[in-house]
């Protein structure tokens, strides 16, 4: 029965937590891709939501690629464990257009 509600917990907190890891993910997209954006402000931005509301998910990695057409981010990291021996990876992947100006 402790099993069961362990189990059921952590399901909740991996919800939460794959929640949290894509709000920030969109935030550094959002950042990243405008016409004036850059890869490093993207990082930031999306590590500076997830220093705030981050805390269930453990070395977390955030990586932006932009090109003149598209942009992505990428968040990674370990949802904290409350079953002993469960690591479950997360990895969130976000994508839009990059903005520019055509003639």
């Amino acid at each position: 029965m402790v099993l069961f509600l362990l189990v059921v917990v952590q399901l909740a907190l991996y919800v939460h937590t794959r929640s949290v890891a894509t709000t920030a993910a969109r935030h550094g997209l959002d950042e990243a891709r405008v016409l004036e954006g850059t890869e490093d402000r993207g990082v930031a931005v999306a590590e500076e939501f997830l220093d705030q509301a981050g805390q269930g998910l453990e070395g977390s990695s955030v990586t932006v690629t932009r090109s003149p057409t598209r942009t992505e981010v990428h968040v990674t990291g370990t949802v904290v464990s409350v079953v002993p021996g469960l690591d479950l990876r997360l990895d969130v992947a976000v994508e839009a257009a990059t903005e520019r100006t055509t003639s």
